[in-house]
């Protein structure tokens, strides 16, 4: 048996890298939900266990192998019922712990359907992003970075996935049964989605919420659709056409004073910055890539009680004539906003994200003449690319990987195992998130249907449910179960999914 119980302490880091990023990199973190690490076990939050692993699932000459994390929830389960097991997919967000399974940020749709459904519940973390607990890493060390992260990549996790899948059947007693139904949120979404698809014979059906499955070099799209975002007024957002003409305009303003030396350091002064802190194009990208203040679309919480937390609260300074013109009003948010606090130390971990941006999915979200971005039109693939040097990799090479990518996964229709479209996947997408552009909007096939959440921020309806939650998020975790249920009660089978062959 290759399960083995966890110590009573589990110490859990920042994400790699995170913390001390600049601006201009803070954008390759696709999900920005709360951190909540635990540094020693909690009454009703379940320990670590670990699980046996591959070094690579690939090269059968590799024996090399290493302890996994995961979490389990089993205390509605009946053992020998036939009731479906959950799997909260874990992935590149703040390090799960055993609150995976009682009070998720990322699979609490699952977490409190467990009662009503009588479910086994697990979580599983992604290879390296457990790293920061080196006895749960693939690897002993990352002194050679290049080397050491050659075993990072969704193709591993997935058979991590499957890998999993297996023993826990054995080691629970579990049978044809009983179900397994994935579940996540944004990169883990994507992976709960190509699990199902890729492994039907160990998982039956997957909710991939806020799934970018189009990997896309430059994903104009993303601030393109920000911009969008300060426009939807309903649902409690709070937007509309004259703030995000607004928020232009300031940030056009801001454009004109960067192109002479006065205009920076009148820039530099407004904005509170050190002399010289704007000097050159790549700090203008770092300081004001994403605007100068921050701008949720993706993590926008209608509910949050900070000011200019959210996109209305944001949307009331930008229309307020009585504090000046656009570019003043920018200030009033930033301000508003509180300082930015300093960057910490660099954490001795790599950037495991990144590595993965530059060898599978690109997403550079960048902001340039001609697009819809709001902030100032300054930032290129080739900026925020730059870093991938550093593992031998150019942008050329970036482009060859995202190819790749699409053509194994199916992009934008999703593929079995055989090649043809795949089945039993729900793709629920939210209103106001920019990475619903590089998601599955329109059902590929009767079998992957699709359910379109107004005013949504990025997986909000995964969060626990609170009192404040919009109606539309609401209907969302309903319509998710519904579906399903539906999954659940049909032949999942690849032998029975739609054979219709995609050419990709």
């Amino acid at each position: 048996m290759r399960f083995a119980q966890g110590p009573t302490l589990f110490f859990v880091a920042c994400l790699s890298g995170a913390a001390s990023r600049s601006q201009s990199h803070r954008r390759w973190i696709m999900d920005n939900a709360p951190q909540r690490p635990l540094l020693r076990t909690v009454e009703g939050i379940p320990a670590p266990r670990f699980v046996t692993q591959p070094q690579d699932h690939f090269d059968s000459s590799n024996s090399n192998l290493w302890q996994q994390a995961y979490y389990v929830n089993d205390t509605f389960f009946v053992p020998g019922s036939d009731a479906p097991v959950f799997l909260c997919v874990g992935g590149e967000g703040p390090p799960i712990d055993g609150s995976a399974v009682v009070n998720s940020v990322y699979c609490n749709v699952a977490v409190e359907w467990l009662r009503a459904k009588k479910a086994l519940m697990f979580a599983l973390e992604h290879r390296y992003y457990g790293c920061h607990n080196m006895s749960a890493c693939p690897v002993t060390d990352f002194n050679n970075q290049t080397n050491a992260l050659q075993y990072l990549s969704s193709h591993q996790a997935i058979e991590d996935v499957a890998n999993f899948v297996r023993q826990a059947n054995q080691a629970h007693g579990l049978t044809k049964a009983n179900r397994w139904v994935t579940f996540g949120g944004s990169y883990p979404g994507m992976l709960a989605g190509w699990s199902r698809l890729r492994h039907p014979e160990l998982i039956h059906a997957a909710v991939a919420s806020s799934a970018p499955v189009h990997a896309k070099l430059d994903m104009f799209e993303y601030n393109d659709a920000l911009a969008h975002a300060y426009t939807v007024s309903d649902n409690n957002v709070g937007g509309s056409e004259k703030c995000r003409a607004a928020i232009r305009e300031g940030h056009r303003q801001l454009e004109t004073m960067l192109e002479t030396s006065d205009g920076i350091a009148a820039a530099e002064a407004l904005l509170g910055l050190q002399k010289g802190q704007l000097a050159t194009r790549r700090q203008q990208q770092d300081e004001l890539g994403e605007g100068v203040a921050y701008f949720p679309a993706q993590g926008n919480d209608p509910a949050c009680n900070e000011e200019a937390c959210n996109i209305k609260k944001i949307c009331e300074v930008m229309l307020d004539d009585s504090i000046g013109d656009e570019l003043h009003r920018l200030v009033a948010v930033r301000h508003a906003q509180g300082p930015t606090l300093a960057s910490p130390a660099p954490k001795p971990l790599p950037d495991f994200w990144f590595y993965q941006t530059c060898m599978e999915f690109g997403f550079y979200q960048t902001c340039m003449k001609g697009s819809n971005c709001m902030f100032p039109q300054i930032t290129d693939v080739e900026s925020m690319a730059a870093g991938c040097e550093d593992y031998g990799v150019k942008v050329p090479d970036v482009a060859g990987h995202i190819e790749a990518t699409n053509k194994h996964y199916g992009g934008l229709t999703p593929l079995g195992p055989s090649g043809s479209l795949g089945s039993c996947v729900v793709w629920p997408n939210g209103e106001v998130d920019p990475w619903a552009t590089l998601s599955i909007l329109k059902s590929p096939g009767p079998e992957q249907p699709v359910i379109w959440v107004d005013g949504a921020s990025h997986h909000a309806w995964t969060h626990p449910t609170a009192a404040t939650d919009q109606l539309s998020v609401i209907q969302a975790r309903v319509l998710i179960r519904q579906q399903v249920e539906k999954f659940l009660e049909k032949d999942c089978s690849e032998s029975n999914a739609d054979q219709a062959h995609i050419v990709v």
